[in-house]
């Protein structure tokens, strides 16, 4: 038997050892036979999360980023055993190598049904706060829920699923180290939420090139491509081409992403003239903003193939052949800023469209999806 002197050695070692993310055998026995064990988590310099060119963004004050929590997140996050029959996390439909989306139009969940709409990517959330295609949540740790109590896609029930956490060693540890608690679902969604604000992208030539200190980072034809995607729709009235298309208005600035809903945060894109998915104006109930969608970021856009939120369309080419030639501009409640052309097509010609993939294949980042503080850490 270990003295009360011994205890108090132990204890100081502990609290002292913290900071690390792998315990040794002794610390996984005094986890789970002392639940309540106190550890500090250690918190996280937010400068080395976020670059200093996104901001600071606004953060939840009640959940503060640690190195136990967002750990921990990072597991559960990786973990099948938050669906049903321990078949599928949340990176089987949010894979790190297509930064955080999923390569199919609709990912299939626990019992192979498939989901409503296609997967978005998982990146620079902490500078979003409406969340989902139709924006319905607006904090991440209630996100969380939302899929795993899917039918369609983990199909978990919550006290199945706090049942299960409670009885993992790993997690009887680590819900330990991070919030001096037994294992339970409210610490599980802040974990989770911790993770995935640390999931920052800031790596692509874009991202050097957006403050304009390098120009000698793009070519000619990116070049072009910028000035295309952030010049105003300018028909000639010869040839009828225009000289911009208009892009950055719903997905402007540096994350390539306008988060003002007012403002083209949440549009309808003249996808269709029968609207079979009400988005956003669903969400509100207002008819007036039915099929309006949020516009999603266009960072690492050649990784998160298919695209829209059904994932109707499978190439980047698609997508600009639809915003240059195919626009439905009889959709209902299509966007202003679209409606505002007169209903005449962009008609970009071969060389703008090659020109504006150019430059969004410049919005790419390598390091997102090969950082290893992302990764599985069941994976070794």
């Amino acid at each position: 038997m270990m003295g009360r002197g011994g205890f108090k050695i132990l204890f100081a070692t502990l609290t002292v050892g913290a900071i690390f993310l792998a315990s040794c055998r002794k610390e996984d026995e005094n986890a789970k036979h002392n639940p309540t064990s106190t550890y500090v988590p250690t918190n996280i310099d937010l400068a080395t999360i976020f670059p200093a060119e996104l901001g600071m963004p606004s953060l939840p004050s009640d959940n503060p980023l640690t190195i136990e929590g967002v750990y921990l997140g990072r597991m559960l996050f990786y973990d099948p055993i938050l669906s049903y029959d321990s078949s599928i996390s949340c990176a089987s439909c949010h894979k790190q190598e297509f930064a955080f989306s999923d390569p199919v139009a609709l990912s299939r969940g626990a019992f192979g049904l498939k989901a409503k709409r296609n997967a978005p990517s998982l990146f620079n959330l902490a500078y979003s706060k409406h969340f989902f295609w139709d924006g319905r949540v607006t904090n991440l740790r209630d996100l969380v829920f939302e899929p795993i109590q899917a039918h369609n896609e983990m199909a978990m029930t919550l006290p199945k699923l706090e049942g299960k956490l409670k009885n993992v060693t790993r997690y009887i540890d680590y819900f330990n180290k991070a919030f001096g608690h037994a294992p339970n679902l409210v610490d599980m969604s802040k974990a989770i939420e911790q993770f995935m604000l640390t999931i920052v992208s800031d790596g692509s030539r874009f991202n050097k090139f957006f403050p304009g200190d390098s120009i000698q980072l793009f070519n000619m034809s990116e070049l072009r491509g910028a000035q295309i995607f952030n010049g105003l729709v300018n028909f000639d009235p010869v040839t009828k081409v225009t000289s911009g298309a208009d892009c950055f208005h719903c997905h402007g600035g540096e994350l390539v992403q306008q988060q003002n809903f007012n403002m083209g945060g949440v549009a309808n894109n003249g996808l269709d003239v029968v609207l079979t998915d009400l988005g956003y104006g669903g969400i509100i109930n207002d008819p007036k903003k039915y099929g309006t969608f949020k516009a999603p970021s266009l960072l690492n856009i050649a990784l998160t193939a298919p695209y829209m939120h059904d994932g109707r369309f499978n190439t980047l080419d698609e997508v600009i052949e639809h915003y240059s030639d195919k626009m439905n501009f009889n959709s209902p409640n299509i966007h202003s800023l679209i409606s505002s052309h007169g209903g005449i097509q962009l008609n970009l010609s071969a060389e703008q469209k090659a020109n504006l993939k150019a430059y969004l294949m410049t919005m790419t980042d390598n390091k997102l999806i090969t950082n290893p503080a992302f990764g599985n850490p069941f994976k070794k």
